[in-house]
């Protein structure tokens, strides 16, 4: 009987463990060149005013960045399972707490949305295809500006 008791409260220890073990937070931790926003949902990767909804994903082979003593630009591709029209409302608001000022915008098939600051402009391109949402979003120099700078005249 002594036995019983010892297996059974043995059971009941391992079965305590294993419930608090499937119930840890499945969080993602940010990855490098990504950090986490101040809002709940969103990160920045490798642009911190260029906001991200967490449901998207980096696809790192796909993106890149090029970088200098003056500029930043490159091309993010991103990729979940979110609303492409959720998605447009999520960049309409966020961007523009983010300092960007929204040109125009382009929809049909895919959505195309154009942000302008001082120096810099930005595309973000919203596709889908079956349960796939793309996100391509591009950063480059404001036109005018020139990546290679001319010396000054003396």
């Amino acid at each position: 009987m002594r036995k019983l008791i010892v297996l059974a409260f043995l059971v009941f220890l391992m079965s305590i463990s294993g419930c608090a073990y499937f119930q840890k937070s499945t969080l993602r931790e940010p990855e490098k060149g990504q950090k986490e926003g101040p809002g709940l949902n969103q990160v920045f990767y490798n642009f911190p005013d260029i906001p991200i909804p967490k449901e998207l994903e980096l696809v790192s082979d796909k993106s890149f960045i090029y970088e200098s003593p003056s500029i930043k630009a490159g091309v993010l591709l991103l990729r979940g399972n979110v609303d492409v029209d959720s998605l447009q409302n999520y960049f309409k608001v966020n961007m523009s707490k983010n300092g960007w000022r929204f040109v125009n915008s382009f929809r049909f098939k895919d959505i195309t949305m154009n942000y302008a600051k001082e120096d810099k402009t930005c595309t973000i391109k919203i596709s889908r295809e079956g349960f796939t949402t793309d996100v391509e979003i591009s950063v480059g120099p404001q036109a005018g500006d020139s990546v290679i700078r001319k010396p000054a005249e003396k």
